[in-house]
Order: C-alpha cells, then sequence, then structure tokens
C-alpha cells in the first residue's frame, strides 16, 4: 500500500478532528441531545464539510466505539500472543491494560456503556451485533489461555469457556470501576493485583 497523498492525509486529519469534538459533545450533552449544528460549533467545521466525512451523529457514534473496542481487541491480543509471558502473567496483563484503557478513554467507555440501552437496540442494532462479535472475540483470547493453562497443569481443569466468560466479566467490571475511583496508577494497579488474586486463589482458607 502507497504512501498516502497530501489531501488523504488531511482528509484524516479533518475527519479526526470532528470526531473528536463529537466525542467532546456527547460526553457533555448525550448522544440525543448532541445536533449535527453543535459539532459544526465546536469544530468550527461548517457542516457541509462534516457531512463530506460522516453521514450525520450516528456515525460518529458508531466510529467512536467500533474504533476503541478494536484497539482494546488489538492490546489484549498482543498480549495474548506474547511469548515472554506465562498464562497467569497474560491474564493479569490482560486486567491491568483493559482499566488502563478504560481511563485513557473514558468519555467512550461511559458514553458506549451508559447510552447502550437507548441507542443501539433501536437506533443502532448493527452497532450492538458488531460490539457482540468483537467482545467473543476477546472471551476466546481468555479461553486459549486457559486451555493452555489447563494443558501446562496451571490451572484446574474447570471448563475454558466458562472461566473465560467469568474472567472477561470481572475483566470488565474492574476496568470499569477503575473510572470512579480517585487513585493513581500505584493504587490502582494494587487494588487490581488484589482482585485478580481473589480469583486466581479464591477467598476461602
Amino acid at each position: 500500500m502507497g504512501k498516502p497523498t497530501r489531501k488523504e492525509r488531511d482528509d484524516l486529519r479533518k475527519r479526526n478532528e470532528i470526531l473528536e469534538t463529537a466525542l467532546e459533545i456527547f460526553a457533555a450533552n448525550g448522544f440525543h441531545s448532541t445536533t449535527m449544528a453543535l459539532i459544526s460549533k465546536a469544530s468550527q467545521y461548517p457542516l457541509g464539510t462534516i457531512y463530506k466525512y460522516f453521514s450525520g451523529k450516528k456515525q460518529m457514534y458508531h466510529d467512536l466505539v467500533i474504533n476503541r473496542v478494536r484497539d482494546l481487541g488489538q492490546i489484549l491480543f498482543e498480549i495474548s500472543q506474547s511469548k515472554g509471558m506465562g498464562v497467569c502473567d497474560k491474564l493479569k496483563a490482560a486486567l491491568l491494560a483493559q482499566s488502563d484503557f478504560y481511563k485513557a478513554n473514558k468519555d467512550v467507555a461511559r458514553i458506549y456503556i451508559s447510552e447502550r440501552n437507548n441507542i443501539d437496540a433501536v437506533n443502532m442494532p448493527k452497532l450492538n451485533e458488531k460490539v457482540n462479535k468483537l467482545h467473543e472475540k476477546m472471551v476466546s483470547l481468555f479461553e486459549d489461555i486457559f486451555e493452555q493453562g489447563i494443558t501446562q497443569g496451571e490451572f484446574k481443569p474447570y471448563p475454558s469457556r466458562d472461566m473465560a466468560i467469568l474472567f472477561s466479566d470481572i475483566v470488565h467490571s474492574a476496568a470499569w470501576a477503575s473510572l470512579f475511583y480517585n487513585e493513581d496508577k500505584t493504587r490502582m494497579n494494587e487494588r487490581l493485583s488484589l482482585i485478580f488474586d481473589m480469583f486466581t486463589n479464591g477467598i476461602i482458607k
């Protein structure tokens, strides 16, 4: 694939600037109260220019969510494929990475999770389907790690699929909770390490 032309680079810059402005407006006003006029005013791009890149606010919302979910999926995939990490290290790294990712993308995470029931099922069912498929891929990554651990004798032979679903739910809940704690990275990692220890070792003496 050839190097992007100056126009292609300029188009990408404009598109990203508009998208990031839309994110700020969505975060401040919510999806339903956001209008294209508000995005136009805040981004300082005329509506004609915005419509050149996006069909409307639904596409902006769709792209914001899907781009982030794909980015997170890539991070978790790279962790799962790391040859220098054991299975427990991979699982813990995934927990820490997802929390870091939610923190770095807190506006998108909050908008999507708070608005999901109100938006996806009615206005954008295809988005919900895509997110669910991407989530299924993440669960499958965890399932592979648990299967490796069982094969290597590090994990009890519980059903790997069930362990993967449970762990995925724990990771999401812990990462989501991180958005509401006033803690630095050291304290966050300590709390997440405790959660991981409870998952891997249990709480019964």
